[in-house]
């Protein structure tokens, strides 16, 4: 959802190159496109979602803070939301996999093992959320 201005008209060619401007902060180890933009359906009132995972050896904070002056530089944009896979929420993290499309990997087998065991606690944690709004909705 739009916070303050329009995305650029040519917000489209520069997601197709989001992967260069990554690139150049070392500690992301892969990143994705998620949400709308993940899907491909983005306007000119939406924002951009990418999600982060970073080397175990970078602070979150400054990983962060370096990949989202990354990203909305190379998109000219601040309508960016940007999440540090490491530290996300479980329920977070099994939704940004549900839409995710990969814009940068640069291991290719700590994706696919983070991906495995993130989904797999996604859809153990569903189970209990499912039953929680359940119950939640019998009670009113």
């Amino acid at each position: 959802m739009i916070r303050r201005n329009p995305l650029p008209q040519d917000v489209q060619d520069r997601l197709q190159t989001l992967s260069q401007a990554l690139q150049k902060c070392e500690g992301v180890v892969f990143a994705y496109l998620f949400g709308g933009a993940g899907r491909g359906r983005i306007s000119p009132l939406s924002d951009v979602d990418v999600a982060v995972y970073l080397d175990e050896r970078v602070d979150p904070v400054e990983g962060r803070l370096a990949a989202l002056g990354a990203v909305t530089a190379h998109l000219g944009t601040d309508e960016v939301d940007l999440v540090v896979l490491n530290v996300a929420p479980t329920a977070l993290t099994g939704r940004i996999l549900q839409t995710r499309q990969v814009i940068l990997d640069r291991d290719p087998f700590s994706r696919h093992r983070f991906e495995s065991q993130a989904l797999r606690e996604f859809l153990d944690f569903r189970i209990f959320e499912r039953r929680i709004l359940t119950l939640r909705h019998a009670r009113g």
